[in-house]
């Protein structure tokens, strides 16, 4: 990673968000710090969300398999869960949530760390998502968020607000 990238992500705030320019590589930033986490930390689930499940499978699928392959990381990868796990009970878990009713599959997790991708499309209920269900599910391991996007053309919006709140750490660099 670049310096911009690994500052991102050794962020020792748990809440963080990077606003960047498209091709920036914040997917890259994104896998290499999810592999790093669950192999680097016994017992951690990791979960990476953005709207859709086969948008998780076009954007950063690829990306975990060819680092954990050629980094020879151990992760055995089920394709059809969209999961890769190290050792006995560390996870990476890639999901998409498209509506409201997605975010309540989430709930009852103990999460190390997420990121939430292209978080400037997402509607409203993504408040929701973090308020109520994944900070609490943050809490067991004093784990991390991360909201990843580019600018939206509006500036509104919960991402919006949140890359403008003193309560997040605030990255961005460009292509």
């Amino acid at each position: 990673l670049f310096n911009e990238q690994l500052a991102f992500v050794r962020d020792p705030h748990p809440f963080a968000t990077a606003v960047c320019s498209r091709r920036s590589g914040k997917t890259v930033a994104c896998a290499a710090d999810l592999l790093n986490t669950a192999t680097s930390n016994e017992d951690s689930v990791c979960l990476y969300i953005t709207l859709s499940r086969s948008n998780a499978e076009k954007i950063i699928w690829p990306e975990l398999q060819k680092i954990n392959r050629e980094f020879q990381l151990g992760g055995k990868e089920n394709n059809s869960r969209l999961s890769m796990k190290f050792g006995e009970d560390s996870i990476i878990y890639l999901a998409g949530a498209n509506d409201k009713t997605e975010i309540e599959k989430f709930r009852g997790l103990k999460l190390r760390k997420v990121y939430i991708d292209e978080s400037q499309s997402f509607p409203q209920y993504i408040e929701g998502l973090i308020d109520d269900v994944l900070t609490p599910a943050l809490m067991d391991y004093a784990g991390h968020l991360r909201l990843i996007g580019t600018p939206s053309p509006v500036p509104s919006g919960y991402f919006y607000k949140c890359a403008q709140s003193s309560n997040w750490a605030h990255h961005g660099w460009t292509f």
